[in-house]
């Protein structure tokens, strides 16, 4: 720029006064971006650890293009391993219904057989109970006061035998209200 502005300062032309006017503040505005730039190069680098001087754009940059890209990728695969998982897990879903209709329809076969089974002998328990004909003896000697063995355990086999003992008369009345049915 500075041999442009001496030429024109030596042969006055319009078109290169023209030129200099128009990119001067263009140049200027180069000038500052390139120094802030510059500026902004060293405040990242010192960051990382590096020195400027030993450390030039040319290598500390590609370092971040390559972790960008290595970066994207892994996410990528994480993205296709996933896709993969769900495909895998929805197609064992798939089989494990197919392997389970078979079963499940054998299990509820099984069940209602059972249930029915488990009917039918409720209704024939309910059909044939048993009727208690006759007399066993038991009640009727308790309810008489007939003779009944009396059953003598061996704490008190030592002690002289007390009369056997009468039944209390709430057992007599339910004992006998039994009998009747």
């Amino acid at each position: 720029m500075e041999l442009i502005r001496r030429e024109c300062s030596l042969h006055d032309h319009s078109v290169l006064k023209g030129f200099l006017h128009t990119s001067d503040a263009q140049l200027d505005k180069l000038q500052k971006d390139a120094k802030t730039a510059e500026e902004a190069f060293s405040n990242v680098v010192n960051y990382f650890g590096e020195t400027v001087r030993t450390t030039p754009p040319s290598v500390f940059f590609p370092v971040f293009v390559r972790f960008i890209k290595a970066y994207k990728d892994a996410v990528e695969e994480n993205e296709q391993r996933k896709k993969q998982e769900e495909a895998a897990r929805e197609k064992l879903l798939a089989q494990e219904a197919k392997q389970q209709d078979p079963k499940v329809q054998a299990q509820k076969k099984r069940q209602q057989q059972q249930e029915l089974i488990a009917e039918l002998r409720r209704r024939q328990a309910k059909d044939h109970r048993p009727v208690y004909e006759g007399k066993d003896g038991t009640i009727e000697d308790i309810i008489t006061g007939g003779t009944a063995a009396v059953v003598v355990s061996r704490s008190t086999a030592t002690c002289p035998a007390p009369s056997p003992p009468s039944p209390p008369p709430f057992l007599l009345i339910r004992l006998f209200s039994f009998a009747r049915v």
